[in-house]
């Protein structure tokens, strides 16, 4: 197998490559006969549902994981970022951007990058951007960062063990998803008529058959034929509406077929939010004055005021360090400052960043029960509405994915007719996949009351209708 691989002007090109790659874990394949190659000259970027094996083809790429069967070539020098793991927050910033600079110091033919931008406050973020835009190589991004993902030149998109390769960024990969998307809704909607056609065609078959029989029947009883002339006929009659028959039900199965493999490429996850039958408040939700509280000896509020209003939608900024997850768990009453005079009015929701506010022991339907205070009967129709259908919403929120977590904590919060008066979300968009963004961006445009909201992800803040912001290091 030749390792080298040529541009248009003669340069030999450094490139990994992946041929007929199986790989997974248990009975789960990750990866199922990908063939597919990067060069030191390409800014990709690799999406998918959390567990669709991103991070598995990056380590693949890096070394650091071989397939089951099939063969990766390498010809390019690489160098690895893995995804932080953050013990303290609020340092997370200050080690992800020194991982960072390590990564673009490094020269390699191919940067591989495990959600880079995580953890990352504004400024950062620009830095990184600026650096990703001249470093003169190839660079291989696993990210849920739409601002990122608008900057490459190519996505790869993981789905049931399979890839999709679009030649451009993120804009151009939507509309071709898009695209696609009609085109399968298309096809569905006429497998769904041809099947009612074929089914008519049976049934009016069936009738036809039935009354050419009775018919028969009679004219043998009244001896207008002879009976084995009639019999024969009749044989031959049946023999010949069986071969009908035959064809007709091989079509509709074929169509019935067709359908259940259009329906599985169609990735509907719509949800429903109901409008509350309370008003909600709009009076004056949040005062706090006088706030002071430190970590140590390093003090991160003093003398802080801050106050909100019921129905705004407000974005708490500051740079990573400057107090702002810490306010909001002040407010939420997670934490107690040293001092100050904390008054808040209504109901208040506070979604963290590791979606923790749901009991992991405890099934789909019964955390509804408990945080809604709606009855059983009702838990089981707000399930519904956000896709937890059947046993599936008996399941323990301990065995949910990412996107499926996120989706049943809406459906708590937001699902019953007692909504929040004020939601609290801390970076709620880490570490989801877009599919699962884009749900979130659904369900918060569907609510209707206050939003309180720390968040790095410029494009989820201008689709969720942020009205005004509060720079936290002004206030101190």
């Amino acid at each position: 197998m030749c390792l080298f691989n040529y541009d248009i002007m003669g340069f030999i090109m450094a490139v990994i490559s992946l041929s007929n790659v199986y790989f997974g874990y248990n009975d789960n394949n990750l990866l199922s006969n990908v063939s597919v190659a990067f060069s030191d000259s390409d800014r990709v970027a690799i999406v998918g549902d959390n567990g669709s094996g991103k991070t598995t083809l990056l380590k693949m790429l890096a070394g650091q994981l071989s397939p089951d069967s099939g063969h990766v070539s390498r010809s390019a020098s690489v160098f690895m970022l893995d995804q932080l793991q953050i013990a303290d927050s609020r340092s997370g910033g200050e080690q992800q951007m020194f991982s960072i600079m390590r990564a673009f110091d490094s020269g390699a033919d191919i940067l591989l990058m495990d959600e880079p931008t995580n953890n990352l406050d504004t400024d950062a973020k620009r830095t990184f951007f600026h650096q990703l835009d001249s470093y003169p190589h190839g660079v291989v991004i696993v990210s849920h960062d739409r601002e990122l993902l608008q900057r490459v030149d190519k996505i790869i998109e993981l789905h049931n063990g399979q890839i999709k390769v679009y030649g451009g960024n993120y804009d151009f990969y939507l509309l071709q998803r898009q695209l696609e998307s009609d085109n399968v809704r298309s096809k569905y909607t006429n497998t769904q008529k041809n099947i009612a056609r074929l089914n008519h065609t049976i049934n009016v078959a069936q009738n036809t058959r039935q009354h050419h029989e009775v018919k028969q029947s009679k004219e043998i009883s009244t001896a207008r034929r002879s009976r084995i002339t009639a019999n024969a006929l009749k044989g031959k009659s049946q023999e010949t509406e069986a071969k009908r028959r035959a064809i007709i039900q091989k079509k509709l199965d074929e169509q019935i077929s067709l359908q259940q493999s259009l329906s599985e490429q169609m990735r509907d996850d719509k949800i429903k939010i109901p409008l509350p039958n309370k008003p909600f408040h709009n009076k004056e939700l949040i005062n706090v004055s006088g706030l002071c509280f430190s970590y140590g000896d390093k003090l991160i509020l003093d003398n802080f005021d801050f106050s909100m209003r019921g129905k705004s939608r407000v974005r708490l900024m500051g740079k990573n360090g400057s107090g702002k997850s810490t306010l909001l768990k002040i407010i939420s009453g997670e934490i107690k400052p040293l001092s100050g005079d904390i008054k808040t009015n209504g109901r208040i929701a506070y979604i963290n960043q590791d979606l923790s506010l749901l009991h992991r022991d405890k099934t789909v339907v019964e955390n509804i029960i408990d945080i809604s205070g709606c009855l059983k009967h009702d838990a089981h129709a707000i399930a519904a509405n956000f896709g937890f259908r059947g046993d599936v919403s008996l399941r323990c929120v301990g065995t949910l994915s990412g996107g499926e977590l996120l989706k049943a904590t809406l459906a708590a919060v937001l699902g019953g007719d007692n909504q929040p008066d004020l939601l609290i979300l801390d970076e709620p968009t880490n570490n989801l996949e877009i599919k699962s963004i884009a749900i979130l961006e659904d369900a918060l445009n569907q609510y209707t009351g206050a939003i309180l909201l720390v968040s790095h992800d410029e494009m989820f803040v201008r689709n969720i209708k942020i009205d005004s912001e509060f720079d936290i290091m002004s206030a101190k």
